[in-house]
């Protein structure tokens, strides 16, 4: 253990060979099985499950038993309205036992009921909790879309911000180097002191913009960390192969329906519309009875005398004939809401459209800033070098050269986010379809 932390002490490039490499593959299947917020929703959706099942089991009889020990005294207490009756004037009562002259009570009995056929109230509760776990099951799916696409924009992220600080550390460099050449024109009195200040200047400033270029390559880890789930940072990104998606020129009007068939957010709303008309049926059914079947047993024994029992089994009716309105209030309730999601789903197609048209149009436009940005770049490496060459000769100026060094950054970095830029566009892209992978 000494020696592996002497190495890396000694050899800072050491300790990146000791990270771990993170594909994206990877990181996506680590933000599936263990981010904290799919984890809980999954739970959330278990219970859903759970109580699914609770309200099934009123398709099952009811059994329930009980059994009870007492002990007791046994004095005779009349009631008001007892009392007054004239069987009572003719009875005896002898209430004279004190607190100490007790009896053993024993009682048991078991009761059961069972709901024979209720015109749809109980199949429509079923109904109603089962579409809830569906639709909440669409929520789990619209928070792991969330969640894979927040990884995949913060992996895209993080290795662009990793290549700025290459740029930026080869920029510095280089900057180093003019600086160099710089001090010694100055130094053989073949230029201007004032160059060199100019020249130190832009150093100064190409290290902070490498530090601030270091720091957001650390902030992006933090991201990434986050929306896997990760504890630490402690990993080495590998870039994907640029993949280009079927969709980015499919005809829309196909791409759309499909979209909706497969986004979370319309099966959400096709298990609302399931549940409203279970509700609607559940409601309808108040306007019926419900036929419930019954059974009981019991018993009851009191010292040395012999056991007393009792059972019964019988069949009746439950009805409502009259609740104020509210049935009718409930199916007009149903019946707008019904109406309510309907217009919601035609205004998610029309949203879903305008998403992928969004993001099919930021890809085009990333291609395009790709191409004109490596043109860029070789036209500014060609302007940095006759700019290097006539510094030289003592034909240019530091402007002309501090102008170009900073014009060959430029055009590095924004080749940098162009490509990134329509990495992160293709996982928008993803996102808006509904898929997890290309």
């Amino acid at each position: 253990m000494t020696l592996v932390l002497l190495v890396l002490l000694a050899d800072p490039g050491a300790a990146d060979m000791a990270r771990r490499t993170l594909t994206l593959d990877e990181a996506l299947r680590l933000a599936t099985d263990q981010q904290p917020a799919l984890r809980a929703a999954r739970a959330q959706r278990r219970a859903l499950g759970a109580r699914t099942e609770q309200v099934r089991a009123a398709y099952y009889p009811r059994l329930d038993g009980q059994a009870q020990y007492q002990r007791a005294t046994a004095n005779f207490l009349l009631s008001p309205s007892f009392a007054a009756s004239p069987l009572a004037k003719n009875l005896i009562v002898n209430n004279k036992l004190s607190p100490a002259d007790t009896f053993n009570y024993y009682t048991l009995g078991l009761s059961a009921q069972a709901i024979l056929y209720d015109f749809g109230k109980t199949g429509g509760a079923v109904e109603v909790a089962r579409a809830a776990e569906g639709a909440f099951g669409a929520e789990v799916g619209t928070s792991e879309d969330n969640v894979l696409s927040q990884v995949r924009q913060a992996y895209f992220a993080t290795l662009a911000a990793e290549e700025l600080v290459t740029v930026a550390e080869q920029a510095t460099a280089n900057q180093e180097r003019h600086t160099e050449q710089v001090r010694q024109f100055v130094s053989a009195g073949t230029r201007p002191k004032i160059d060199l200040t100019s020249a130190e200047l832009n150093l100064e400033n190409q290290r902070l913009a490498l530090v601030r270029a270091r720091n957001q390559r650390d902030l992006g880890r933090v991201q990434l960390a986050q929306a896997i789930g990760l504890a630490d940072e402690g990993f080495t990104l590998v870039a994907p192969p640029d993949a280009p998606l079927g969709e980015e020129v499919a005809p829309l009007d196909p791409l759309v329906e499909e979209t909706l068939r497969r986004r979370p957010e319309g099966a959400r709303l096709d298990a609302q519309l399931v549940s409203l008309n279970a509700l609607r049926r559940q409601a309808r059914s108040a306007y019926y009875p419900a036929l419930l079947a019954q059974a009981n047993f019991s018993g009851a024994k009191v010292e040395d005398i012999d056991f007393g029992f009792n059972w019964l089994v019988g069949l009746g009716f439950q009805w409502s004939f009259y609740a104020g309105g509210v049935t009718r209030a409930q199916l007009d309730e149903s019946d707008a809401q019904a109406e309510a999601l309907t217009e919601q789903r035609s205004l998610l197609k029309q949203t879903l459209r305008a998403e992928l048209k969004r993001e099919r149009l930021s890809i085009g436009e990333a291609k395009e800033r790709i191409t004109v940005a490596l043109r860029a770049v070789a036209t500014a490496a060609e302007r940095l070098r006759l700019a290097e060459g006539r510094y030289q000769a003592g034909a240019g100026t530091i402007l002309e050269l501090d102008d170009a060094q900073i014009g060959a950054v430029r055009a590095a970095a924004e080749r940098v986010t162009a490509s990134y830029d329509l990495q992160t566009a293709r996982a928008r892209l993803l996102r808006a379809l509904g898929r997890t992978r290309p």
